[in-house]
């Protein structure tokens, strides 16, 4: 009866009734093989840099192999190394921490001294959230701080991208730069509407609007046509950050929005932050000092965020990287000490590889993000360690749960919406120009569970048509041992 019990526990972690046994199969691969080298026959793979590995849960057991030991360009597939290290380092249950302290004294309503803000690494924080601290400030009875805003930036080191990334960086919000305070991951929102009449100025506005940044706007509003409309960034004198826009926007157009990174993040914060006080009825002056050693100061109030695993689950569904970063560092501030660097940070992560039983030979990590092209991973080294959390009970099941579900209602749904496999596939993407990578696991209808990893490097597919190859792959995964094959199952 315990076993019994225990089998019907772990199924509803998984899925599955196979993570505690071990069955033994009799079974011919013959058919699965034919059809995912039918896949990988495409004119536009390149044979020599394309590798998929796919193996059954629990045991490990290669089902097909193909290059999995030649080291490849993860792309963000990278983030499962990185999400299943923080969890391992971190735990489930870590919260980033932002404190906001004061020094001097308070006598009545009114701070003496500066207000401090101590950065924990949070890549969550949003105006939305300032904004709930700043009127928590207000009702704590604190009307004025006669000082300065002070940020604390002790707990990372002062390297705002990840040491192997190219020093030109983009404008796109996706390449935002690292912080140890962050607010909405670091970009700003430019919102675009048609004039009320054609030839009139489109209107757009700054979220959040901040005095420092100015909008210079020449979009035109059209009768009909190509949207054209865009926007760029400009540094100007006296530190003031001016805001290009563009182009020509149809009047029947629904509201655009283009976010773009901002140049500098920790004054991006402070300056919001004291924007809201200031809204929400705290006066301070317009000061503001950033100081990189840990400040002794009076607690005022301590955000925290949201669980990790909850995190890690936004980080996988919408592919940030600039979560994926922050993470790294923190894995070194909170395992080596302040500051956390990458250094540090990605030699825990080799070394939580290495102890997992993960095939680390031609391994190379250089970020967490997967969004240098020095990185390299083997399709190996990915089957592997999913194979080791799949039977991981601390953290496997939050691990399971930060991979999207394929076809199922959500992020991208659409792939794989018509597949057979829909809904029975939990996955991470990763693309670069010329690259297309997926892994996770797949179930098929009588319960058994594979990974797999899927590189699809040099390729000149073009995105659409290295999704169907995926696609195919992991439809002939979740097919296998349905109709075509029997499961002899002994469990031993």
């Amino acid at each position: 009866m315990l076993n019994s019990d225990l089998r019907r526990f772990t199924s509803c972690l998984f899925g599955v009734t196979l993570l505690f046994a071990t069955p033994a199969y009799s079974q011919d691969n013959s058919l699965l093989n034919q059809k995912i080298d039918k896949a990988l026959n495409a004119t536009c793979l390149d044979d020599n840099q394309t590798s998929v590995s796919v193996v059954a849960m629990p045991s490990g057991r290669v089902v097909y192999a193909s290059n999995i030991n030649k080291p490849l360009l993860p792309a963000s597939v990278m983030k499962i190394i990185t999400t299943a290290a923080a969890l391992h380092y971190l735990g489930p249950e870590y919260r980033f921490k932002t404190q906001f302290l004061y020094s001097g004294s308070r006598e009545g309503d009114t701070i003496f001294g500066d207000l401090i803000i101590r950065g924990g690494g949070d890549p969550t924080l949003s105006t939305e959230k300032l904004w709930s601290i700043a009127k928590k400030i207000k009702a704590s009875g604190i009307n004025e701080i006669t000082g300065r805003l002070v940020i604390d930036a002790h707990f990372f080191d002062q390297y705002d991208m990840a040491p192997e990334w190219k020093l030109e960086r983009s404008q796109r919000a996706y390449d935002a730069k690292l912080s140890v305070l962050t607010l909405n991951y670091n970009s700003i929102e430019i919102h675009l509407q048609p004039g009320q009449n054609v030839g009139s100025r489109v209107n757009a506005w700054l979220e959040p609007a901040l005095p420092y940044m100015h909008l210079h706007n020449t979009a035109k509003t059209i009768k009909r046509g190509r949207n054209t409309v865009s926007v760029r960034r400009s540094e100007q004198e006296m530190g003031h950050v001016k805001m290009r826009v563009g182009g020509k926007l149809p009047i029947r157009s629904k509201e655009k929005v283009i976010r773009l990174n901002v140049d500098n993040p920790i004054r991006y914060a402070t300056e919001t932050f004291r924007t809201l006080l200031r809204d929400a009825g705290v006066k301070i002056n317009d000061s503001s000092k950033v100081v990189f050693r840990p400040i002794v100061a009076n607690e005022l109030y301590e955000h925290l965020s949201e669980p990790l695993s909850l995190i890690l689950k936004a980080l996988n569904t919408y592919s940030n990287n600039l979560t994926a970063e922050q993470i790294i560092k923190t894995i070194a501030a909170e395992r080596y000490g302040t500051p956390g660097t990458h250094a540090e940070g990605l030699r825990l992560v080799k070394e939580f590889l290495r102890l997992n039983g993960v095939n680390i030979q031609g391994v190379e990590l250089v970020d967490g993000s997967g969004l240098s092209r020095k990185n390299r991973l083997t399709t190996r080294a990915i089957t592997d360690l999913l194979t080791s959390l799949f039977s991981r009970f601390d953290i496997g099941p939050d691990f399971l749960s930060t991979l999207r579900i394929m076809g199922a209602n959500g992020v991208l749904s659409q792939r794989l919406a018509k597949s057979p496999a829909r809904g029975k596939i939990r996955a991470k993407t990763g693309s670069l120009r010329k690259v297309s990578t997926l892994a996770g696991y797949v179930a098929t209808q009588d319960g058994q569970v594979y990974g797999y990893a899927l590189f699809l490097n040099n390729n000149r597919c073009g995105p659409w048509n290295a999704d169907k190859i995926e696609d195919r792959i992991v439809t002939a995964i979740h097919n296998f041992g349905d109709d075509t094959f029997k499961l002899s199952r002994k469990w031993k």
